[in-house]
């Protein structure tokens, strides 16, 4: 005797192809962009191996270079607008504890979480 096969709920939905061109797209932007800076720090990697033994080597990183420059800069355009604006303030100490206080706690509470 063969039993029958009972369909409970058959699937309304027909299985859609997956979309292949988001990936390769993604592949084909992010590569490039992230290539002279793989490439920067695999010359970092080799000097350092060279240096562990013995022989000196002199690298060159223009990606890396630029890139730190470019943080720095930021930084302090980021400190000077803040701290102009810290200097301009008559600072008041019961406000500046409160305010450290309620800092502290919010960090006490996020580090519990």
């Amino acid at each position: 005797m063969s039993k029958q096969v009972i369909v409970l709920a058959p699937n309304i939905h027909p299985d859609r192809p997956r979309r292949k061109f988001l990936p390769i797209l993604s592949l084909f932007v992010t590569v490039p962009l992230l290539a002279p800076i793989v490439l920067d720090a695999a010359s970092l990697c080799y000097g350092q191996w060279c240096e562990l033994l013995g022989s000196p080597v002199d690298i060159r990183t223009p990606t890396l270079d630029a890139i730190s420059e470019r943080v720095a800069e930021v930084r302090e355009e980021v400190k000077y607008h803040i701290s102009s604006r810290f200097h301009r303030v008559p600072w008041n100490p019961r406000v500046v504890l409160m305010i450290a206080f309620a800092v502290m706690l919010v960090a006490i509470i996020m580090l519990r979480l």
